[in-house]
């Protein structure tokens, strides 16, 4: 069930709306989110903008991770929600609002 649900995320990350909407239509359901924390946005900032220059610098690829990193850097939320699902392939983590009313953005990960 996760495969399918990243790979419909995978589909439409570049429409935020439909991510949102999506989001919000399956966050209820049990077992989807592998785990989901709170942290300041600076906190969570830093972290993947190292990881972001350790991917460029290892060669490393990883989808969405530089989109995130940016719009975490211009937003002006306080807190972000980091929210992962796992799959068998594939996993991605959601950046988003405490309410899932934002989305800024998903990074997709192979298994």
């Amino acid at each position: 069930m996760n495969d399918i649900i990243i790979n419909e995320l995978f589909e439409i990350r570049n429409f935020l709306e439909l991510v949102k909407d999506y989001v919000n239509k399956i966050k209820g359901q049990k077992d989807i989110f592998k785990f989901t924390f709170v942290q300041t946005r600076e906190h969570l900032y830093e972290i993947y903008n190292d990881r972001l220059d350790f991917s460029i610098y290892s060669g490393e690829y990883y989808e969405g991770l530089t989109e995130v990193v940016k719009r975490m850097k211009y937003s002006d939320l306080n807190n972000v929600k980091l929210s992962s699902i796992e799959g068998f392939e594939k996993s991605c983590s959601i950046f988003s609002s405490e309410d899932y009313s934002v989305i800024l953005g998903i990074i997709f990960y192979d298994n």
